[in-house]
């Protein structure tokens, strides 16, 4: 009878015990596994040759170089920065295997009021860097295209130099949406407002 005893009280200790330790180990496995399961939360890795900007797209990928265009072209003409941006940002994609790259196309003001020239203009030059891009091997869901028109201009001594494209960087899904709900605001503002000008 006494070993009975001692066999419940034991018995009961270990179900008292199984009870309480796995909540807790439930409690910080279910953290780690949020962690885990959030595609956005990541750090993006960068070489020594680009630094990140932090903007309202997104965060944008800066060397000391930019690919610049001739007028009315699509294809650059600073053939060697062309090559180095371009090694940087397929370096930047193979590093980031999760990340969404925006290619930004624009075009100078010259051509404005020529109906949709400059927005056609800055969607090819954007969609040609893709196609390079795309060539090494990348998939086609991480790599987008946004043309600016002339709307989003950088330089005002030197307008040609707007000519350009532009790198957003999004570590996922949930930023593309948010980069898109930008576009699409900023891009109606800024027509409605060149609209009211025109009147």
């Amino acid at each position: 009878m006494r070993y009975l005893n001692i066999f419940f009280i034991l018995l009961n200790a270990f179900i008292l015990t199984s009870c309480f330790i796995p909540e807790r180990r439930l409690y910080f496995s279910w953290n780690r596994l949020s962690e885990q399961t959030d595609p956005c939360n990541y750090e993006f890795n960068t070489s020594s040759n680009m630094n990140l900007i932090e903007t309202e797209r997104g965060m944008m990928l800066d060397t000391d170089k930019e690919i610049y265009y001739r007028l009315n072209e699509e294809k650059p003409y600073n053939i060697e920065d062309y090559v180095y941006v371009m090694n940087e940002v397929i370096s930047f994609m193979s590093n980031n295997k999760s990340c969404i790259l925006v290619v930004e196309g624009h075009a100078d003001i010259i051509g404005q009021g020529k109906g949709d020239i400059n927005f056609k203009l800055s969607e090819r030059r954007a969609s040609v860097i893709r196609d390079v891009i795309l060539s090494y091997g990348f998939s086609y869901k991480r790599v987008k295209v946004f043309p600016y028109s002339d709307i989003m201009p950088k330089y005002t001594n030197d307008i040609n130099k707007n000519r350009r494209v532009n790198f957003i960087a999004l570590k996922c899904e949930t930023e593309l949406d948010k980069y898109i709900k930008y576009y699409n605001n900023y891009y109606n503002n800024i027509t409605n407002q060149l609209n009211y000008m025109e009147k």
